[in-house]
């Protein structure tokens, strides 16, 4: 059974629409490489995306021309969505707070792969958790930044144990959530409720597509995205809904190719 959210559900508005944004794994990139990043960029805002999302680690080299690169992202005329890594120990949080506010970034979205690939875990490693979320959480909001844990598929497994833990124990006032609604999807089919009765606490949906579990662009598969879309309508959830077409698998990445149609379905089913 999943947990209510935290304080009553947002009033529906016909005005009220989640905002278009877009990982930029869909395309080739290399720390050593700022051009590439700006050119993802300036096609993202090419198919209209708002916002976008990328690793830090394809910034990091740029901190010692940190104003320019900056600058240059503002050129493109895309919100900085948040600048992605994995789970910080207790003296690297800060630090990567710093640097996604050196580059204007809105959060510091962090990721784990997950407590135990079955979704069984002990109490011990979900209070570690917590406590680590909860740092994060605190060095962001003491920088005006969000932090926004992002899940993969063993976080919603055991029906979805630890990403209910986490909603649960976690402060709502330091750590937001970037739901990867399609890992979890994959893990848990009642994902759409659990985002239903979470809303206030999402940062960001990243929205993938599957055709027999192999990633496609939004449209092309089985996730039931008329479904998302009505809940989204019904809560009057306004936060960052994010094409993720991350292809591990495939040496040479997509980019608009896979951006492109899946856009248009955004457009199409979400209505932004």
């Amino acid at each position: 059974m999943f947990l209510a959210g935290a304080g009553a559900l947002a009033a529906p508005s016909s005005a009220a629409l989640p905002r278009p944004g877009c990982q930029g794994n869909a395309w080739n990139l290399d720390p050593a490489r700022f051009d590439l990043l700006l050119a993802a960029l300036r096609d993202m805002k090419t198919l209209d995306f708002a916002g976008f999302e990328t690793n830090i680690r394809f910034l990091q080299p740029q901190l010692v021309r940190v104003a320019e690169a900056r600058a240059a992202i503002q050129q493109t005329g895309l919100v900085f969505i948040g600048a992605h890594t994995g789970l910080p120990q207790a003296d690297t949080a800060g630090k990567l707070v710093e640097q996604a506010r050196q580059f204007d970034a809105r959060s510091l979205v962090v990721s784990h792969s997950g407590l135990s690939p079955t979704g069984q875990f002990s109490k011990n490693d979900l209070d570690a958790k917590v406590k680590a979320l909860d740092l994060a959480g605190a060095r962001a909001a003491d920088a005006g930044l969000v932090l926004a844990y992002h899940n993969h598929q063993p976080e919603f497994r055991n029906s979805a144990a630890e990403a209910a833990g986490l909603v649960r124990r976690t402060d709502p006032e330091r750590v937001s959530f970037m739901l990867d609604i399609g890992h979890a999807w994959l893990a848990c089919p009642d994902v759409i409720p659990f985002f239903e009765a979470h809303h206030q606490r999402v940062f960001g949906l990243h929205v993938r597509d599957f055709h027999d579990r192999r990633s496609v662009p939004l449209g092309q598969g089985e996730f039931p995205l008329k479904a998302l879309a009505g809940v989204i309508r019904r809560t009057g959830w306004t936060g960052w809904l994010i094409d993720e077409e991350e292809r591990p698998d495939e040496p040479d990445k997509p980019g608009m190719k896979a951006t492109g149609p899946s856009r248009k379905t955004m457009r199409e089913i979400f209505g932004v």
